[in-house]
């Protein structure tokens, strides 16, 4: 009596302490089916199983394993009696008479060797797990945890690995297949044993045509399927996102994500054939891709490609850190149009400029003179964009980029200074296409949101630091930018879009980048190599956009961005300097501003003039009997001087007449630059190189007189250059015309 109520106790105990193995294959899903998979710590393929037990899958393996499974209270006693005379009668065990809960009790206890012992605490066992769970609970454990062949564990992984396809989408014949295997799973799986191993498939499916649960034509083509002779891999379409995934959800086997299988296989397809082509012509061994639907989610994360020998394809470039190139200009230009320093056709300076010895050029090394902002932005010009950034302020741009969620730009402001504009700040390629996605979601009065991967994850929102109406005005800027040669005559076909876009190529020629946006959707491209090495010829136009428009091509065709209904003004601006019109200016148009931009500042560029009556030079009133006022748009010399040499075109006023002087003799330093820091090459001999100085001057001038601190070094002609041995310190250069006018500017030579 009492050994009968302890073994109760102990059977009860036992049903609270059973557990099954918690280590799973790691497994990402799009669109229902499997496109990664990496085997569990270890080293099995169990992959966790969420749906029900497919019926053919249950129907199989109880009339293989266990005809009376849902009948006995764990054990079959008349099975039991059957094996210990034929155990005895051999004079050793050749049969378990186990059923199935009894199997999945030896399952739960590792396989232990067979033994009358352990068959008794298997017996024990098997009654716990019919108190614990319910016979489907107990079929389902001992599908999802019976070994299947090698190291694969679960019928899951087993539909996967042998017949590449979801459990619930096999056949009669595979069913019976993989209903068989856990019987002998190191005997007999697909490759090993195959004569034995159909020949269990075809009596099982005789037992089911025998029992009326297949006709006999299911019979007949079921026995002349062929069984698989080797187990498959898994697709490995996003195998960093997977990576990602299990950061990120630490205690998670299963990830359903929200990529587009489809659209994940040919963007991979797409970026693996350029990079083969760009690593065998340029060396250029990495490429990344990344598309976005603008609600948030992402449909492809291509973060490396392939490559036959080690080329660093394991790091994940969407989530590294890699210098962004001119890919933040439209912030800049966003920023300084919405606090109302610019408008889209404002002109901006285009000359050499020195910032405490930080000197920028353009990328073709030409100097514009002026141009318009909508044309900086869309030719992405070094010079105006740090000018720009000057204005506004380091400082309050480094603060719209962490609104903007660029949360790797962690150092302090000063730290990246003016160069935070061509790339000098480090961000990751999943924060850049964020922010040009939205701008697009900003253009449509929708909030900010941080892309996300994962269905079940709650979107993070945020407030957008930009209002509409910019935003809209910078896409609409951002589609001017010149396409690829590839594209040439892109408007002319049909199914053709707008997109707002621009490229990058980082300093050294180590990242070239290409984002772009429609509408609906988002695409980033990163070219470049892992492990920074920089190469000739990687630029962003050239190498990354043309795999930005093969991927747009991918995309269905997105619906024209609408102007947002509200947010914007109307003003009335010069035509010609895009800037509010004055009275003087000659023609003017009404744009639409953002409202935000409420102090855009006047026309500078428009004066009134005294000519002759040619009108072909200036005079002034005591050196002319008859005069023409009028008014003229005007450029400063230097400014002038580098429009003329860039377009052939001047905007300088006419001459004076002879004989009418006054103050025809302007002259302006054009460098050094007043109150500039300089800091000078060496020489391979460690010799510093000269200062060359420049000026120009109005008509009237033909030579000039250069003194360095108050003494006099030299009179130049024609073309006003210097060149200048100075030693480190502050120092006064002055230039002086014949006729006594004179312009001083104070620099400091670093050491």
């Amino acid at each position: 009596m009492f050994t009968l109520l302890g073994l109760v106790l102990y059977i009860l105990y036992l049903s609270t302490t059973i557990a099954f193995e918690d280590r799973f294959a790691y497994v990402l899903y799009a669109d229902g089916e499997i496109i990664n998979a990496q085997v569990s710590d270890d080293q099995q393929w169990r992959i966790k199983c969420t749906e029900a037990l497919p019926e053919k899958l249950a129907i199989c393996l109880t009339l293989f394993e266990d005809q009376y499974f849902y009948y006995h209270p764990g054990i079959n006693p008349v099975s039991i009696i059957h094996a210990v005379k034929d155990n005895i009668k051999a004079g050793r065990i050749v049969r378990g008479g186990s059923t199935l809960t009894m199997q999945l009790a030896r399952i739960h206890e590792g396989n232990q060797k067979r033994t009358y012992w352990q068959k008794c605490k298997e017996l024990l066992l098997a009654f716990a797990l019919e108190i614990k769970y319910s016979k489907n609970e107990i079929l389902m454990l001992y599908a999802q945890y019976a070994p299947y062949g090698g190291n694969t564990i679960g019928y899951c992984a087993a539909a996967h690995r042998y017949y590449s396809k979801d459990a619930s989408l096999l056949s009669w014949s595979e069913a019976a297949t993989l209903s068989v295997l856990p019987n002998a799973p190191s005997k007999i799986y697909p490759g090993k044993g195959q004569e034995v191993l159909v020949n269990k498939r075809n009596a099982l499916l005789k037992k089911l045509l025998a029992q009326s649960l297949i006709d006999s034509i299911s019979y007949r083509l079921s026995i002349l399927e062929n069984l698989p002779s080797q187990s498959s891999t898994f697709p490995s379409l996003a195998p960093h996102l997977l990576q990602e995934c299990k950061k990120m959800e630490r205690n998670a086997f299963s990830y359903v994500t929200t990529l587009d299988r489809s659209l994940q296989t040919n963007v991979k397809r797409i970026t693996q054939n350029y990079r083969d082509r760009y690593a065998l012509e340029n060396d250029i061994n990495n490429i990344a891709a990344i598309v976005l639907r603008n609600d948030g989610t992402i449909a492809a994360y291509v973060a490396n490609t392939a490559c036959p020998d080690n080329c660093s394809n394991d790091v994940d470039i969407l989530t590294a850190l890699r210098s962004p190139g001119s890919t933040l200009k439209p912030f800049l230009y966003a920023a300084s149009l919405e606090s109302g320093m610019i408008g889209p056709q404002s002109l901006l300076e285009d000359i050499p400029i020195f910032y405490n010895g930080y000197s920028p050029v353009n990328f073709d090394k030409n100097y514009r003179g002026v141009v318009h902002a909508e044309s900086a932005l869309t030719q992405s010009l070094n010079i105006p964009a740090v000018q720009l950034l000057q204005q506004y302020g380091v400082a309050p741009f480094y603060e719209d980029l962490r609104e903007l969620q660029f949360s790797s730009l962690d150092k302090l402001p000063d730290h990246y200074g003016l160069s935070l504009i061509l790339g000098g700040g480090e961000v990751t390629g999943l924060e850049l296409a964020a922010g040009y996605m939205n701008l697009v979601r900003s253009a449509k009065s929708q909030e900010g949101v941080v892309p996300s991967y994962i269905h079940s994850v709650n979107k993070e929102y945020y407030d957008f630091p930009f209002t509409p109406a910019t935003s809209f005005t910078i896409l609409e800027m951002l589609k001017g930018v010149h396409r690829p040669d590839s594209q040439d005559g892109w408007k002319y076909f049909s199914g053709s879009q707008d997109i707002s876009w621009k490229t990058g190529t980082s300093f050294g020629f180590r990242d070239a980048w290409s984002v772009g946006s429609t509408s609906e959707y988002t695409v980033l491209v990163w070219v470049g190599n892992a492990d920074g090495e920089g190469k000739p010829g990687l630029m962003g136009v050239k190498k990354a956009a043309p795999i930005l428009f093969d991927i747009f091509e991918l995309l269905p065709r997105a619906s024209k961005l609408q102007r947002p209904i509200s947010g914007f003004v109307s003003k009335e601006i010069c035509f010609q300097s895009g800037y509010v019109a004055t009275a003087i200016c000659k023609q003017k148009t009404d744009v639409w501003l953002p409202y935000t931009n409420n102090s855009l500042a006047t026309c500078k560029y428009h004066r009134h003039v005294t000519l002759d009556q040619t009108e072909q030079f200036r005079v002034f009133h005591n050196c002319a009997s008859e005069v023409v006022s009028t008014t003229a748009f005007v450029l400063p010399l230097t400014i002038d001087n580098y429009y003329k040499k860039f377009t052939g075109k001047s905007y300088r006023l006419p001459p004076y007449l002879p004989g009418c002087t006054e103050m025809s003799d302007q002259i302006e330093i054009m460098y050094p630059s007043d109150q500039s820091e300089l800091l000078l090459p060496i020489d391979i001999d460690q010799r510093q190189q000269s200062l060359v100085g420049k000026a120009v001057v109005g008509d009237a001038v033909d030579s000039l007189y250069w003194f360095v601190d108050h003494k006099l070094i030299s009179v130049t002609s024609g073309s006003h250059k210097l060149p200048l041995d100075l030693s480190p310190g502050k120092h006064t250069l002055t230039i002086v015309t014949p006729s006594g006018k004179e312009k001083s500017n104070v620099f400091t030579i670093l050491e």
